[in-house]
């Protein structure tokens, strides 16, 4: 698993990712990028972000860490 979530964080997102959501995951604690593929999968973009529940980031993005879940959502919600 730790080397699935390598491979995860070092993916090339740019393709599929329109709105920079790796980059900025990566930007906010580069182990974070791991979540991308999945966040992408649910339909997230950075302007949907701020909009999102903590249920939302659990059961539609599939992120198990309550610490990971909390330091985006309230990065999501400060001002650019």
């Amino acid at each position: 698993m730790r080397e699935l979530d390598k491979l995860r964080q070092a993916a090339d997102y740019t393709s599929c990712d329109g709105s920079g959501l790796a980059g900025w995951l990566g930007d906010l604690m580069p182990e974070l990028r791991r979540y991308t593929y999945q966040m992408l999968k649910a339909g997230v973009t950075l302007a949907l972000l701020p909009q999102l529940s903590n249920s939302h980031l659990t059961r539609d993005c599939r992120i198990n860490n309550g610490i990971h879940r909390l330091l985006i959502s309230q990065a999501a919600k400060r001002p650019p």
